[in-house]
This record gives C-alpha cells, sequence and structure tokens, in this order.
C-alpha cells in the first residue's frame, strides 16, 4: 500500500474548497479529467491519463474515479477511499470471464464462432484495446457509457461542469457525452479547480522547498559538467544523475539544456553537438518532489565571457530583484511585470518586452510543471491579485537584445512579507 502524500485532513480541505466554488457557480458536479487537478484532490499519482480518466466530484458524496479496468490496482492502493469505475477499450471482442476470481483464474477471448483466439490476457487486460485494423475511427462508446454511469450514481443531473480547455478531455468523447446525456446542462469548469491550488498550503510549500534543493543541486551539476569540447548529453547525463540521487522524482518538462545555435527554440532541448569555445549554454530544470516542482535557470558561457557579459546581467539581475521586490499579498501581477519592465527601460531596453516575467508552478506531470494549458503568469496589465502561499518561476530574460544576453529565472514564494527565493544558485556571470 501506498503512503498517502499528505494527510486525510489535507485532501478534506481541498474537496472543501473545489466544492465552495462549485456551489456558488451552481453545479451538481464537475467532470475533472487534469492530472494536476485529480492529483490534488485525491492523491493519485501515475502515468495513466495518457488515456481517458476523469474523476466525477459531485457537490455532496463521495467523488468517483473513471479509467480504464486495467488501472484497478493502482486505483485500489493509492486511493481506496474512491468509488472507482473501470471500462474496457475492445470494441470487437468477446470476453469469457470465469466464475473464479483468484490467481489461477484466467480471461479467455473468443471469436465469433466461439473458438478460443488470440492470447489469454490476465485480468487488467480488460482495459487493454483492441482496434479491428480496418477500423476508421475509435470507438468512445465505453468510456462515454461509463462516465454517464458514474454521474448516475451519484445521483447528480442539471448543471454539471466538465474542464473543456485541457487536453485531456477528448473531443469525441466529450461531444458523445453531450449527446448522449439527458436533462444535463454542461458548462465549462475549466480553471475551477486550478484556482484553488494556485496558493499551496504549509504542507504543500514544503514538498516545493524540497523540490528547491533538488532544482539547487541539479544546476550546479549542470554547470560543473559544462565546459569546451564537452558533449551536451553529458551535461544532461549530470543534471539527471544528481536529480535522483538528491531524492527527486521524474519532472514534468525535461530539463531544458541549449547551446547559441538553439538558443532561439523556447521549449527545444539538447541535442547531439559538443559545448564550443564562446558557446552560450542555457540551462532551465526544474526538480521534482512528490510532483511538486521549482524551476530555475542559469546562462553559463563557455571558455570565455563576452566584454558586454558583466553590464547585461547587472540589468537582468537588478529587473529580477526590482520584480521580487514588489511581489507581496495583495498586489497586482502586472504591477510585478511593471517594474521588471520599467527597470529595462531606464537601461536603454525599452524595446526589449516579454510575454511575462514569471508564471505561477506547482503540481505537474508531463509535459507541464506549471499544470495543464496556458500558465498563470506576472503579465503586463493583469489584476491577478496575490496571495501569501501562490509560488512564481519569477524569470529575467534577455536574449538577444543587442547589448547582450543575460537569463535568471527561479522560484519565489509569495509571503506574509513580500516574497523569499526558494532557489539559490549564483546569479553573478557564469563561465565554465
Amino acid at each position: 500500500m501506498k503512503t498517502p502524500i499528505f494527510p486525510a485532513e489535507e485532501y478534506t480541505r481541498r474537496l472543501a474548497l473545489a466544492r465552495a466554488e462549485m456551489d456558488r457557480r451552481r453545479l451538481a458536479a464537475v467532470l475533472v479529467s487534469s492530472p494536476e487537478n485529480i492529483y490534488y484532490l485525491t492523491g493519485l499519482d501515475h502515468q495513466g491519463f495518457f488515456a481517458y480518466h476523469v474523476l466525477v466530484l459531485p457537490l455532496e458524496g463521495t467523488p468517483i474515479l473513471v479509467t480504464r479496468a486495467m488501472e484497478k490496482a493502482v486505483v485500489r492502493d493509492q486511493v481506496p477511499h474512491l468509488r472507482h469505475i473501470g471500462f474496457s477499450d475492445q470494441p470487437k471482442e468477446k470476453l469469457v470471464v470465469p466464475e473464479r476470481h483468484d490467481a489461477a483464474a484466467v480471461l479467455t477471448t473468443v471469436d465469433d464462432s466461439g473458438r478460443a483466439a488470440g492470447l489469454r490476457p490476465w485480468d487488467m487486460s480488460f482495459g487493454v484495446d483492441i482496434r479491428d485494423p480496418h477500423q476508421t475511427h475509435v470507438d468512445v462508446s465505453a468510456p462515454t457509457r461509463a462516465t454517464l454511469q458514474a454521474l448516475h450514481e451519484a445521483g447528480v443531473g442539471g448543471r454539471i461542469g466538465m474542464e473543456e480547455s485541457v487536453p485531456y478531455m477528448p473531443f469525441a468523447i466529450a461531444t458523445e457525452l453531450r449527446k448522449q446525456s439527458r436533462g444535463i446542462e454542461w458548462q465549462d469548469a475549466s480553471g475551477l479547480i486550478d484556482d484553488c491550488r494556485i496558493v499551496q498550503s504549509p504542507l504543500e510549500l514544503e514538498r516545493t522547498r524540497q523540490a528547491a534543493i533538488v532544482t539547487d543541486s541539479m544546476m550546479l551539476s549542470a554547470i560543473a559538467a559544462a565546459g569546451p569540447g564537452v558533449p551536451s548529453h553529458d551535461v544532461v547525463a549530470a543534471i539527471y544523475d544528481t536529480m535522483f540521487r538528491r531524492g527527486g522524482t521524474y519532472p514534468g518538462f525535461v530539463p531544458l539544456v541549449r547551446t547559441t545555435h538553439t538558443l532561439e527554440h523556447e521549449h527545444g532541448t539538447w541535442q547531439d553537438d559538443r559545448l564550443a569555445p564562446r558557446d552560450l549554454l542555457f540551462l532551465e530544470m526544474a526538480g521534482c518532489v512528490r510532483r511538486y516542482h521549482a524551476p530555475m535557470g542559469r546562462l553559463v558561457f563557455i571558455g570565455k565571457a563576452p566584454r558586454k557579459a558583466q553590464a547585461i546581467n547587472e540589468v537582468c539581475r537588478g529587473a529580477m530583484m526590482a520584480a521580487a521586490a514588489a511581489i507581496g499579498p495583495g498586489v497586482k501581477a502586472g504591477d510585478v511585470y511593471r517594474q521588471w519592465q520599467e527597470r529595462l527601460d531606464r537601461a536603454g531596453l525599452s524595446a526589449y518586452m516579454r510575454h511575462h516575467c514569471g508564471y505561477s508552478v506547482g503540481i505537474g506531470y508531463p509535459p507541464s510543471w506549471s499544470g495543464s494549458g496556458v500558465p498563470v503568469g506576472l503579465r503586463a496589465g493583469s489584476d491577478m491579485v496575490l496571495r501569501e502561499g501562490m509560488v512564481f518561476h519569477l524569470m529575467s530574460w534577455l536574449l538577444r537584445t543587442a547589448k547582450g544576453d543575460s537569463f535568471l529565472s527561479d522560484t519565489i514564494v509569495v509571503t506574509s512579507r513580500g516574497s523569499e527565493f526558494l532557489t539559490t544558485v549564483d546569479r553573478e556571470v557564469l563561465v565554465r
């Protein structure tokens, strides 16, 4: 049995937050399909979200988890307090299920003539997709029926929310749910759970602080591994080795390791190349502990730093510190960005603008360390009010400015007195 990530009281608090917002929106239930949000509400931590899975969260009563039937063991071991409905996505085959359900029992597939056909899969194979090679579409009837069954068992109807803006609610299934449901008024509930978890509790912040310690070690290992002639994959190997040895787990996004010729690939990472003298080495990564992330970024000059490096680093660091100084409870996100931009303006870089100077981070699953969709950012003109316990990846990004290149980013937390840096690696000019 897996040790719960947090005590039961923490999950009770989270469910109460979500249900209070549901009640405010007059929703009888919400279909939660983002893996970050399911993890937040229940503690379910696995990779099965690549296929359809949804948490039916009613305004009252026990939540119901709908997954492929093959996930029943992980559901049993991690979240036994949930009701679980498993579905098989085998559209053609008929399954003969023996009456015995002990270790000796097996399942046998049969063809239309009643003869045994194919493998004799074990119990979990109920959820394995077996498609007819001539089938031109994916059959979504099983997950649709299972979801409607969950809604029926929860005894809910009327206004029901669905996370329409996340990539984990397939369009085909959402369409079928709308077609086949009766007496349901569907509402877009995207962001409802995200807004609940944007403020981290003290227990969550403990995990984020642990992740920041891992991040610091990862970054120091990457810097130490770099140098002229070093293959990029050696730098990456040092990062991953440290990531796991320091007690971290796989992050929601791979470490970004780029060199001069790939510097502008905003979400690209290492290639099969070697670091050369006068190269720029872009490093951005996040340690992850119990799915909580603490990103950080640094720029390293290979061999020798250019003449402009010191001056542009002072601007970059000064802008970051100005933004950090502006952060605090009650402050608008747009005002934080304005402090960052004003520091650039005074340095003669008024034409250089970014879409944000940071964004909210926390729970993350691949392919993101900020949760599903576009992250909540410290953007120009944003009226979002900061609250104690919010965690941001604060970024000061000055690349291709014509006055030099510099990049600094760190994880910060909003405190009662302002902000606190959780990642700590040196912010001076770095040369290897």
